[in-house]
């Protein structure tokens, strides 16, 4: 390198004016989509919640008018405890009573929240750890069972689960 490229690159500035602008508006854009994600999601109160199995609506329970449907009672055994209503899911191969390939699910009706209490899944239990849905911006999936449980009127126009 001769001495002449040597003391132009000492001369040149280390950013330019238009790496700034560049850096200014890709700062500008991850702003706007965190504002976007952290203040897009309605989380309005928790008013029903939906239980799918196989991508087909299993049980559904409205907290406003205090009234469940069991759309598959042969996998489905509901407890009515007065300020909860335990429902015990079993896959097609599963059973209730022998608890296997089952999820507990506990709808708290006062605190207006869903979780999943028990499951033999896997030895992860995600679907166990993963936190109550308190507004209608939660869903919890339990993958090994094929099972999705979310709010009322989750889904999109087009019938798809929304991912993130």
């Amino acid at each position: 390198m001769s001495l002449k490229k040597v003391g132009q690159a000492k001369k040149d500035r280390f950013f330019k004016i238009w790496d700034i602008l560049i850096y200014g508006v890709i700062l500008l854009a991850v702003a706007a989509l965190f504002l976007a994600v952290t203040f897009g999601y309605n989380r309005s109160a928790l008013d029903g919640v939906e239980v799918y199995y196989n991508n087909n609506l299993a049980f559904s329970y409205d907290f406003d008018s205090d009234e469940y449907s069991v759309l598959l009672p042969q996998n489905i055994a509901v407890s009515d405890g007065g300020d909860e209503l335990e429902i015990t899911f079993c896959t097609d191969g599963g059973s209730a009573e022998e608890h296997t390939d089952y999820n507990v699910i506990l709808i708290d009706k006062s605190a207006r929240t869903v979780r999943v209490t028990e499951s033999d899944c896997s030895n992860r239990r995600d679907c166990v750890y993963t936190p109550a849905i308190t507004d209608t911006s939660g869903m919890i999936t339990c993958t090994p069972h094929r099972l999705v449980i979310m709010p009322s009127g989750y889904f999109g126009s087009d019938d798809t689960i929304p991912v993130g």
